[in-house]
């Protein structure tokens, strides 16, 4: 579970920012839309947690940043004890130019294996400045702090902190998991978060053998959404081909001429092993009469152009989507609206805010631009806009932060007058 993420000097996002899925006091939507953990994990006053967030804004506001930058934390995360210099890739805010000097922060509150953890890091110029994780039983306790290459571990593994070789590009979450400490568990518990941790963007190449999971389960739970929809299609069906084996230079240099001529679905890499992964979907044929005779297959990807574009969208959500409610998992998503019908998108948000869709409380964090989701079920604790000045740099607040907004009114239509965040004025050029 996510309780709180917190970044700065990043991107678009120069000044400390937070998206908290802590629920505010608010009572609205309580018993649907947000959840309680145990009071020995968080304070009794603190302990309930949204299911869902949706952050909106204007195009380059700084949307789609507040993704990126819990998805460079991860990234960070999981490679780092590979020595991969992806610290190098931190993006301090560009239109400052002492930016590069100053701290980038990245930090996560979180819930793992029923206990309470703060992670962190710092970055400066390049290099690991900071970094740290408590833990909470009775009350918060720190486990370990480092300043640069310096490690301060609590407890009996404080004399093996003296023999751990850190580099400035290695954070020691990632080293020390390796490392026969009594804090390994911990170490990996909090690694296992970072996992667990679905982010996805449009270009995500790992969307559709999703279906192929848990026997199919998923892929029965897309179909029923999918006639929901009423989009016509009447089975699915994974096709999975192996096109190339990248030790097999003629394999390389035949997949290479390939891409030039060749329509593919989406690609993905297992091994030395490149895969073409697409979906087969069926639509009914009919007689005179209206009598389903046969079934018309088309390939998603392959045959693109007869399915929409929106078909082609939410077969490649509907997975992540359905594999996080079953796993009670967070799952992040880019412009979870785009090419969907209002209705469709609206749903899918709605299967989060559920009790009987979603058991094991599961998290949806998206960003979406169709304003009409502001005013389904949303609690204003569960709404975040982003705005940016006229320096380039972006904020973002929740409209729980606002004062006298009235649960009645239209948050759309607010929020199009500019009364939440700051909009580009069009009628200028009319």
């Amino acid at each position: 579970m996510l309780v709180n993420f917190r970044f700065k000097n990043c991107r678009s996002f120069y000044k400390e920012s937070v998206l908290s899925m802590e629920a505010t006091t608010d009572t609205e939507l309580r018993e649907i839309n947000t959840f309680s953990v145990n009071e020995k994990i968080m304070p009794k006053d603190e302990n309930e947690l949204l299911k869902s967030a949706i952050i909106f804004g204007g195009n380059a506001s700084g949307k789609t940043n507040v993704l990126k930058a819990l998805s460079y934390m991860r990234n960070v995360i999981l490679t780092s004890a590979s020595q991969w210099p992806i610290v190098q890739g931190n993006e301090p805010f560009i239109f400052y130019e002492d930016s590069f000097n100053k701290e980038s922060l990245y930090e996560v509150e979180l819930i793992q294996d029923g206990v309470f953890f703060r992670y962190g890091f710092t970055i400066i110029k390049g290099a690991i400045a900071s970094e740290w994780l408590d833990k909470r039983e009775e009350r918060i306790a720190n486990v370990f702090k480092r300043d640069y290459n310096n490690i301060t571990i609590v407890g009996a593994d404080k004399a093996a902190a003296k023999i751990i070789n850190l580099t400035s590009n290695t954070l020691f979450l990632s080293m020390g998991a390796n490392y026969n400490l009594q804090i390994r568990n911990i170490l990996l518990s909090v690694m296992q978060w970072f996992q667990n941790l679905l982010i996805v963007f449009e270009n995500n190449a790992n969307s559709l053998d999703i279906y192929d999971l848990e026997h199919g389960k998923y892929r029965k739970q897309a179909l029923e959404i999918l006639t929901l929809a009423d989009i016509g299609i009447k089975n699915i069906e994974v096709t999975k081909n192996r096109v190339a084996n990248m030790a097999n230079i003629n394999d390389v240099l035949r997949f290479n001429t390939q891409l030039q001529t060749q329509q593919f679905g989406q690609l993905k890499q297992e091994d030395a092993n490149i895969y073409d992964i697409d979906v087969q979907t069926s639509f009914d044929i009919y007689d005179a009469v209206g009598r389903s005779k046969h079934q018309k297959k088309v390939m998603l990807y392959k045959n693109r152009g007869f399915n929409s574009e929106g078909t082609e969208r939410l077969l490649c959500y509907l997975g992540w989507l359905l594999a996080a409610l079953d796993q009670g998992r967070v799952l992040v998503i880019d412009e979870m609206d785009s090419k969907l019908h209002f209705l469709v998108a609206d749903y899918l948000i709605k299967l989060f805010n559920s009790i009987d869709k979603n058991p094991k409380n599961a998290q949806l964090i998206c960003t979406a631009h169709n304003v009409m989701l502001m005013d389904e079920d949303l609690r204003r604790d569960q709404i975040y806009f982003t705005s940016k000045d006229k320096f380039g740099e972006s904020t973002l607040i929740s409209l729980a932060d606002f004062k006298n907004v009235r649960k009645t009114e239209l948050f759309s239509k607010r929020y199009l007058a500019g009364f939440y965040a700051a909009l580009p004025d069009m009628t200028k050029g009319l």
